[in-house]
């Protein structure tokens, strides 16, 4: 009798919609306490992720363009990171030698802070919900890089939701107006949205492609320094002037706030999918987008109309379906 054949499962790395975390397999079944408890952090990372969101509007009503907010938020990542790093034992120089894992963490870095900063223009340009269900498409582009890139599957379920977002998509970013061809297209907001996501795929893509050895932390480490240095770099071409928080403490609040809840928000994320299956997670995970609806309602008096409700709809279901 031929021996059964091994199971091998399969590890995923990297912080993110639908990606688990770079060290460590995510268990295959998990306690009801560790479930309840990662489900739980996944609800706190959607939390703090909307309120980062929040943040960089006040910014950028303040102001703030999309690169300053960039800077700030990327450099009070990289020093939380670093410490984190330094409590888990993990060295980010360590990946310095290994050229086959750096050039991923460089990619990963790289497109990671175009696709924030695309998220943060369309957040000056548009409205809270939309702008935070259009960049939330990003586990749809994610499937799809996957198996272009790394041969995984695509399959006809998978390309039904991908329509089905893409409907969504035309109802939150076009104007029912527009539709009809009567009315202008919601354009500079929708675009830098969605390009953000695909950028932000291409970075969870190379997450994966990195492989376990290197630690999320050290991601993030990376994603920060990069980050801060693109911004400051990009300011200077565009002859942007280089901005400090006022005296007041409000807007050093608010830059602090932004680098403070993206880090949490990518760490209670990393360890939810520890503890809890993906599926639920990213279920858990998605549900600011209704934070950031309501957001906009409670803090910005902007009510969405039918159509975008109904396309937000649309697209939460579709990317919690293609995720499990």
């Amino acid at each position: 009798m031929k021996p059964a054949a091994a199971t091998t499962r399969l590890a995923l790395p990297g912080p993110g919609p639908g990606l688990g975390p770079s060290y460590g397999a995510i268990p295959t079944v998990a306690a009801a306490g560790e479930r309840r408890r990662g489900l739980a952090l996944a609800a706190l990372s959607a939390a703090a992720f909307a309120a980062m969101a929040v943040l960089v509007r006040t910014l950028s009503d303040g102001g703030f363009t999309a690169l300053q907010t960039m800077f700030w938020r990327s450099a009070v990542q990289a020093a939380a990171a670093a410490g984190a790093c330094g409590a888990a034992g993990a060295r980010p120089l360590a990946v310095l030698r290994r050229w086959r894992q750096l050039r991923w963490v460089l990619v990963r870095a790289v497109f990671g802070g175009i696709g924030h900063v695309l998220y943060y223009a369309a957040l000056g340009a548009m409205p809270l919900g939309p702008a935070t269900v259009l960049f939330f498409t990003n586990p749809v582009f994610t499937a799809l890089l996957a198996h272009w890139l790394l041969g995984e599957p695509f399959a006809a379920r998978h390309r039904a939701l991908m329509a089905a977002s893409l409907l969504g998509i035309a109802l939150v970013a076009v104007r029912p107006a527009a539709l009809l061809g009567v009315g202008p297209l919601a354009a500079a907001g929708s675009l830098c949205a969605l390009g953000g996501a695909a950028a932000v795929a291409l970075a969870y893509v190379s997450i994966r492609i990195a492989g376990r050895r290197v630690h999320a932390m050290v991601h993030v480490v990376y994603f920060g320094v990069v980050g801060a240095l693109g911004s400051l770099a990009l300011g200077w071409a565009r002859g942007e002037a280089w901005r400090l928080p006022g005296p007041a403490a409000g807007e050093w609040a608010a830059v602090v706030g932004v680098g403070l809840t993206a880090f949490a928000a990518q760490f209670l994320m990393n360890r939810g999918l520890q503890l809890a299956p993906a599926g639920p997670v990213v279920m858990m995970r998605n549900s600011d987008i209704v934070i950031g609806f309501l957001a906009d309602a409670v803090i910005y008096r902007t009510v969405p109309g039918v159509a975008a409700t109904v396309g937000a709809v649309i697209i939460t279901a579709s990317v919690i379906a293609i995720a499990k």
